[in-house]
């Protein structure tokens, strides 16, 4: 067991180190310099550390008003800050969060890593606790759940932990605010490793193989579940082979998540209509995350939800929930965030009797901000350019062809330079070359940055462009519910299938051509996301 409990309070931003070795645990104020090492008899660090990876003097924290700056003294096996090994005399900068390992070369287990913690974020009230994996089936952490941490920053269903195939794995449940281990944001299940930290919000956890060391409130509620609760979760994370990464022993360092990552974050808890005095559920219990730069496709059968789902994600009928890109709430900044989005339905909207270029100089006067008319006409070359429209620039709108006509409805939202595209079934009525065209073309949008995300019921002539598919469809309550959200070629691993139309054979009612088989799907999604 650890050699000590200790209740750390910190009331201001005063930066402190923890020091994880072995059973013990040591917390520090760091201020000044101050020299961080081994103890013997003739070495007395002012950080000490009782392992022998350390070397007697292995790096110096220099503290001011400037920050906190770590430098590695030439140890014999030197320091790794966020997955990249310092060279001697090498500093480093760091940034609250930031995670310092000691591993010893000739420890491939790494049995005798020295974890440090670096954190400014103030701490009044947590206390370091320890929970026993021996027996455990899952460790979900939330505001709502088993493990309840209580901060606003933390979603109500945040992450878990739980026992796959290969050992213990690491999941972010669609949460605001992410996961962090080892300093990095994940983005998909991942393995986990002994001396792995693992951050939400400004809690800290420290996984050890068969516990899970925590830096919570001193009131943090905690109920894990034994083995056997969770048997057929991990069947079906093994039948499905989700979780695959092989996570070295020092993952390498790849950057913790900024806000321009962040991306689309969809909480659907309710979509309700009323019908004669009855409330009527269209969606429920919706979760997932878009990073920019996704082509999404939106896939389910007649009645699934699909428009009431893109329509609750916009804001133009906003859903029991919260809806987030890049931080900001959609539906509480919708005023603002309307001239954010871009939405092309099935039946384009455009004026026959202007040109293709009078149509996109108008679209641009009314959703871009005032400018110089040269500012506006180049705008419409770019977006001209960008669809492939500039031999039709005189043309009237009357005179396009279908495929055309689905384009310059595309330019005239993309004018406007949205962050966020939606397009219902903008391949209806086109043949096989003219929608093959029109992805690309959208395929183009993501690769600036952009999230777009597509309705499309001929999904299969596009599949390599997607980068996410959203399956959607109604189980025995007549309730839209999402049964799967991951890359195409997974979905139809999931599925048992060898296309996107597959999926909707599983899915849809017998009545309907299909197999009937939603609820199992559903039900199989949902424990697989436990």
């Amino acid at each position: 067991m650890l050699e000590e409990t200790i209740l750390f309070q910190q009331k201001d931003n005063t930066p402190h180190l923890t020091v994880i070795s072995g059973h013990e645990l040591h917390t520090y104020i760091l201020q000044g310099e101050q020299t961080l090492g081994r103890v013997s008899r003739s070495s007395k660090p002012d950080l000490p550390i009782h392992s022998g990876v350390a070397s007697r003097k292995h790096g110096l924290f220099t503290t001011n008003a400037a920050g906190c700056r770590y430098t590695d003294a030439g140890s014999m096996n030197g320091t790794i800050c966020c997955g990249t090994m310092l060279a001697a005399g090498e500093g480093k900068t760091l940034s609250d969060g930031d995670i310092l390992r000691i591993h010893g070369k000739q420890d491939p287990n790494a049995d005798m890593d020295v974890i440090l913690i670096y954190s400014t974020a103030p701490q009044e009230n947590r206390t370091w606790r320890r929970i026993s994996l021996a027996d455990a089936a899952e460790v979900v952490i939330g505001r709502n759940e088993r493990l309840r941490l209580r901060e606003e920053s933390v979603s109500r269903r945040h992450a878990s932990l739980f026992r796959a195939q290969k050992g213990w794995a690491l999941l972010d449940h669609g949460s605001l605010n992410g996961v962090y281990l080892n300093a990095a944001r994940i983005e998909e299940p991942v393995y986990l490793q002994k001396n792995d930290v693992i951050r939400i919000a400004d809690y800290y956890f420290v996984f050890l193989e068969d516990e899970l060391l925590c830096y919570v409130d001193c009131y943090a509620d905690a109920d894990i579940p034994k083995k056997a609760e969770s048997d057929s979760v991990t069947a079906e994370l093994d039948d499905a082979k989700e979780v695959k990464p092989s996570i070295p022993a020092i993952p390498q360092n790849k950057g913790a998540a900024d806000d321009s990552r962040e991306g689309l974050s969809v909480w659907i808890e309710e979509r309700n209509v009323w019908l004669r005095a009855k409330k009527k559920t269209l969606l429920r219990d919706i979760r997932l995350n878009i990073l920019p730069g996704s082509m999404v496709l939106i896939l389910g059968g007649s009645g699934a939800g699909k428009t009431t789902f893109m329509n609750a994600v916009m804001g133009y009928e906003p859903a029991e929930g919260e809806i987030r890109y890049k931080g900001t709430d959609i539906y509480q900044e919708y005023e603002r965030m309307k001239y954010e989005i871009g939405y092309v339905p099935q039946e384009d909207l455009l004026r026959k009797n202007d040109s293709v270029y009078d149509t996109l100089l108008n679209a641009a006067k009314m959703r871009l901000p005032v400018m110089e008319k040269e500012e506006y006409d180049r705008h419409v070359e770019e977006t001209l350019h960008m669809l492939g429209l500039e031999r039709l620039r005189d043309a009237l709108v009357v005179k396009l062809s279908g495929g055309q006509r689905k384009r310059l409805s595309i330019a005239v939202e993309y004018v406007g330079n949205p962050s966020l595209f939606f397009l219902d079934e903008p391949d209806s009525g086109l043949d096989g070359t003219m929608a093959r065209q029109l992805w690309e073309n959208l395929r183009s949008i993501a690769d600036q940055g952009k999230i777009v995300m597509v309705i499309s019921h001929s999904p299969d002539r596009a599949f390599k462009l997607f980068d996410k598919i959203i399956v959607l469809a109604k189980n025995s309550e007549e309730e839209g519910r999402l049964v799967y959200y991951g890359s195409p070629k997974d979905a139809c691993a999931f599925f048992e299938v060898d296309d996107l139309e597959g999926i909707m054979r599983r899915i849809n009612y017998t009545e309907e051509g299909g197999e009937g088989l939603a609820d199992y799907y559903i039900d199989k999604y949902k424990n697989l996301s436990l």
